[in-house]
């Protein structure tokens, strides 16, 4: 396959790979099928295992072009070391546009490439893309995370983004930890609670508004930049599975809403992700079942396909 050259393309993909082939080759397949133009896409994966996941081999043999960098995290873990690889893709970037993206996500919107692009020129923003969810106390909610967040290249590397989480003062974290703790009720608040009882919703998000940001997670640094700066964006809505949207009278809307991670746009389902996290506060049952979530998108997909039919 000829490979493109940069000039001729206009947005970039980048995630971060951490034994994580399996799920970015189905992304970028999707990504790819339902782009308007995909031949203007081209494709980085950053191998955040220093060359130890062998597996990833398996994307250069994709019918699309990808791109694979390695990275050593030099002993960081986590948050930290995914952010060393955004870091690294972000110094990679030649096209107009990129997209941050995770490997667990999977996007409904067709013709997204154009839609996103469209939206940042329309609207004169620097980004596009989903924040953490409503649910998630104490984290920005006001500029797209790196779970799906596409941008416009020249503006990020302006204002010199940097998508370190935390700080390295450990008084500071001491402070938002006990911050955290008291936003989060200690042991009373989780996401059940949350998606369950409108209530507390309303309870906890008052204190939120009171306390403000006290987990700075990935990315925290460039919301706080463009929060000072006054730099606009465009948000999805992340739903919850009482929430009266286009679709959500049925039984798939209310799995990946309550299960997983879902976001729409004027109405329209945009993106899932599966955030399969290990933490009791945020984790759900189904969320680790990468099998379960590709059920509910495709049994989704095909109530929505017919609720359209239907209102058409």
């Amino acid at each position: 396959m000829k490979k493109k050259e940069s000039a001729d393309s206009w947005l970039t993909v980048f995630t971060i790979s951490w034994f994580s082939a399996e799920l970015i080759e189905p992304l970028l397949l999707n990504l790819n099928d339902k782009a308007k133009f995909p031949e203007k896409i081209e494709y980085i994966v950053i191998d955040n295992t220093a060359g130890k996941d062998h597996s990833i081999s398996r994307l250069t043999h994709m019918p699309i072009p990808v791109k694979i960098y390695t990275n050593d995290t030099k002993g960081l873990t986590g948050s930290f070391a995914h952010a060393s690889g955004l870091n690294l893709a972000l110094s990679k970037l030649e096209t107009e546009f990129a997209l941050a993206v995770d490997p667990d996500v999977y996007v409904f919107k067709n013709n997204w490439d154009w839609f996103a692009i469209n939206e940042i020129n329309t609207k004169n923003c620097y980004a596009i893309g989903i924040s953490y969810p409503r649910w998630q106390l104490g984290k920005y909610h006001n500029f797209p995370n790196p779970v799906l967040c596409l941008f416009r290249t020249k503006d990020f590397k302006q204002m010199e983004a940097d998508w370190t989480p935390y700080s390295k003062n450990p008084i500071v974290t001491f402070y938002n930890f006990v911050r955290r703790q008291i936003l989060r009720c200690g042991i009373l608040i989780n996401r059940k609670r949350y998606q369950k009882y409108p209530i507390i919703r309303r309870l906890w998000t008052f204190l939120e508004r009171l306390i403000g940001v006290c987990s700075h997670d990935t990315g925290c640094r460039i919301a706080k930049k463009a929060k000072q700066n006054n730099i606009k964006s465009v948000l999805f809505m992340s739903v919850l599975p009482d929430d009266k949207v286009a679709g959500s009278e049925t039984a798939a809307f209310k799995q990946l809403a309550g299960e997983f991670e879902l976001y729409y746009y004027n109405n329209e389902p945009i993106a899932t992700h599966k955030y399969s996290t290990r933490s009791r506060v945020w984790r759900t049952s189904g969320a680790g079942d990468t099998d379960f979530w590709h059920q509910c998108i495709e049994q989704f997909q095909s109530e929505f396909s017919k609720r359209e039919r239907n209102v058409v």
